[in-house]
């Protein structure tokens, strides 16, 4: 890791002077879960390395995080039967981010999950929490996806 924001709690995390439920971690990626998740199994994935958002992002971090997700999408199926996944990824305050130090959702989907609008022919998404885990309770479920971790 050569870029560290000692005022980011995602680098806090990736350095690991902060805590977080550690789904997957590889030299250049980090994954853990949401603390405010929208499903189950909510995960985000970070770069090791800070960067502010995808306008920031190098390549090589780029595709450190792209295989991470990959590798936990998987993991996330499996671990919750999931019909689907959406990702999310949002860069700038105008496009939605929160915390700058770019990260992507993963949460896993089901049909009828009320994460989409139900109204015909219309696509909005209900993208907020829904649950406030314990650390305990979130610390379970990322055991339950690492079991199904799968580095290939």
């Amino acid at each position: 890791m050569e870029k560290i924001d000692f005022n980011c709690i995602f680098c806090a995390i990736a350095a690991q002077r902060a805590p977080a439920a550690i789904v997957y971690e590889s030299d250049g990626a980090l994954a853990f879960l949401d603390i405010r998740p929208v499903a189950q199994g909510h995960t985000l994935v970070i770069p090791k390395k800070h960067s502010r958002n995808l306008f920031d992002l190098d390549d090589l971090s780029g595709m450190a995080v792209m295989h991470a997700s990959r590798v936990v999408a998987r993991a996330l199926r499996a671990a919750f039967n999931a019909d689907g996944l959406t990702m999310l990824q949002s860069s700038e305050r105008a496009g939605g981010q929160e915390v700058f130090h770019y990260h992507q959702h993963l949460a896993p989907r089901f049909i009828g999950d009320g994460l989409m609008s139900s109204e015909p022919g219309e696509r909005r998404m209900h993208w907020r929490a829904r649950t406030s885990p314990s650390r305990e309770e979130l610390q379970a479920i990322a055991a339950k996806i690492r079991a199904h971790i799968k580095d290939d």
